[in-house]
């Protein structure tokens, strides 16, 4: 039997429904350890973020470790990543992304089990520039952050693809890890002007970066910069992985990142 029960929860996103047709909430799995359920403990609280085009699911095999090890672990899945979300792909953004971010946060950090100054996010690729933008909003409400090869140079890729705002079509196809993802301008037009650096250098809380060195997506160089600008930060590289990890890869990825989170005083050791 697990250590945690297996949830589902839906939160209310401020300001939807919008033009986007995204819908009034964003749906996100939960595990709640037994303790924490019964009510005999209080348990920090880790938000997984998945990468573009991809669901809650994706980030369910780390949530779930991070249940096991003690903490309240919620997978949301972000409105308009395709099926089995709400909402057109071409209506999602980082933006929108962050705003289910939000809610889910705000809709966890009510519920009487939940530790809230336990709080850290992880994420996934794009999720892990979802999780920065977060962090650095709410600076006194997240504890750590564990960023699996984020793609935190995705705003620059854009600039360099499309010469100016303007310039970005309706629609335009977009590389992920199954194939080809369509998007639309207000993906680009809400990336466009984020100054990634500057959110990284406002970050005073703990940061660990997990990456691959053979990853062609978001080369490795990307988390060995940021390190550079984060104040308090670690990077593991991972050899021989690409742009995800796999078997003993995953298992020395998950290992650091729930050792990490207890080292930074979210996980109890």
């Amino acid at each position: 039997m697990n250590d945690y029960l297996a949830r589902e929860m839906s939160a209310p996103v401020a300001g939807a429904p919008d033009p986007a047709g995204l819908g009034p909430a964003v749906q996100a799995l939960v595990y709640v350890p037994r303790e924490a359920a019964a009510g005999r403990v209080r348990a920090p609280l880790v938000v997984c973020c998945h990468g573009l085009g991809e669901s809650g699911l994706r980030v369910a095999p780390v949530a779930q470790r991070l249940a096991a090890a003690g903490a309240v672990a919620v997978c949301p899945t972000f409105r308009g990543g395709g099926a089995p979300t709400a909402g057109e792909t071409t209506g999602m953004s980082v933006l929108t992304e962050l705003a289910d971010l939000e809610a889910v946060l705000a809709a966890a950090w009510s519920w009487p089990f939940v530790d809230t100054g336990r709080t850290a996010l992880f994420g996934r690729s794009l999720g892990g520039l979802v999780a920065v933008l977060a962090a650095a909003r709410r600076p006194a409400q997240v504890a750590a952050l564990v960023l699996w090869y984020p793609a935190l140079r995705a705003p620059a890729g854009l600039r360099a693809r499309f010469s100016t705002p303007a310039a970005v079509p309706d629609r335009f196809s977009h590389g992920v890890d199954d194939g080809q993802m369509v998007l639309g301008r207000r993906y680009a037009q809400d990336m466009w002007g984020l100054d990634v650096e500057a959110q990284l250098a406002a970050l005073r809380r703990p940061v660990l970066l997990v990456h691959g060195d053979r990853d062609r997506a978001v080369p490795i160089e990307v988390s060995e910069a940021a390190l550079r600008t984060l104040t308090d930060a670690r990077l593991i590289r991972v050899a021989g992985a690409g742009h995800g990890f796999g078997d003993e890869r995953f298992e020395l990825a998950v290992t650091a990142s729930t050792d990490f989170l207890s080292w930074a005083g979210v996980l109890e050791d």
